[in-house]
């Protein structure tokens, strides 16, 4: 951040409140990192849609693998660290890997590289003035969210088996209704500052698009199908707790996997509840200028 303006957008996100409405049974020090890993995502988020790159898919691509270069999954120390930005990254992945386990942070980078090369994607559709279908932009942004799962684990302190009970596997149905229902709740606060930045990787915006409507009646299609993963969610988060878990012998297990529920219903509730404090999302925030939008 190089102005007072940025400072202020960045404040007036309120991504601390965020953290502790999303996690609100972590400790002090986990809070301050899963803050940290926020503040740095989003403004990389940022970056990757506002910067020229945002229409360059080649230099985008070395962005994120710039990017994926400070995350070494042995936790080695990276040395060819320049920018503010980069040495931000460097210090919370020092004290992410102080946290989690190599198998644990391999998995991390996989799915943190998944999203970068969802940028670099939305890259090339903009650079070639084309708006993905409803179907291919629900598939290409289910893996947003990815990464804050694993971190999730983290800020649990309890990370997922690899084998057994409690896998990945085990939670893979729960995980997307959270995920779709999460992002897609993201757009619908986020749309109309999109579509008048002219940015086309929203969900409201690909259904007025591929149904040819009108703005509102895209975001109440994306509402009710919001509402349906919410449901969704419920109910097999329900399940989860009666029956699979439930039925675990071990009593230790059978907590992890109960509390790791617990997380993922806070994760949705307190994003929710943020969305209505930030501004970070207001459509006041642009502005028209030589036919394109650009931020005030």
């Amino acid at each position: 951040m190089t102005t007072d303006a940025d400072e202020q957008r960045y404040d007036e996100s309120l991504i601390g409140m965020l953290i502790g409405r999303t996690f609100p049974h972590a400790d002090a020090e986990t809070l301050d990192l899963m803050t940290e890993w926020m503040a740095c995502n989003l403004l990389l988020d940022d970056v990757f849609d506002e910067s020229e790159a945002r229409n360059d898919p080649a230099r985008l691509r070395e962005m994120c693998d710039e990017v994926v270069s400070w995350l070494p999954v042995d936790g080695g120390e990276v040395t060819h660290i320049g920018s503010p930005f980069a040495r931000a990254y460097a210090d919370i992945w020092a004290r992410t890997c102080a946290k989690s386990s190599v198998a644990w942070r391999t998995k991390f980078v996989a799915h943190f590289s998944l999203f970068l090369g969802r940028c670099v994607h939305e890259a090339a559709n903009r650079r070639d003035d084309r708006t993905p279908g409803v179907a291919e932009y629900i598939e290409l942004r289910s893996c947003a969210l990815m990464p804050y799962l694993d971190l999730l684990e983290l800020a649990q302190g309890w990370e997922l088996p690899t084998e057994g009970a409690c896998t990945a596997d085990d939670f893979s149905e729960i995980d997307a209704s959270l995920s779709s229902a999460s992002l897609w709740m993201n757009d619908l606060f986020s749309c109309e500052k999109e579509y008048n930045l002219g940015d086309v990787h929203n969900l409201v915006v690909v259904l007025k698009k591929e149904r040819e409507t009108d703005l509102q009646t895209a975001a109440d299609t994306a509402a009710e199908m919001i509402q349906a993963e919410i449901d969704d969610f419920e109910r097999l988060s329900e399940d989860q707790l009666t029956t699979k878990i439930a039925g675990l012998p071990d009593p230790a297990l059978r907590a992890a996997a109960a509390d790791r529920v617990e997380f993922l219903r806070c994760w949705l509730s307190g994003q929710f509840e943020w969305r209505f404090e930030t501004k970070r999302n207001q459509g006041s925030n642009v502005r028209l200028v030589a036919g394109s939008a650009m931020r005030t």
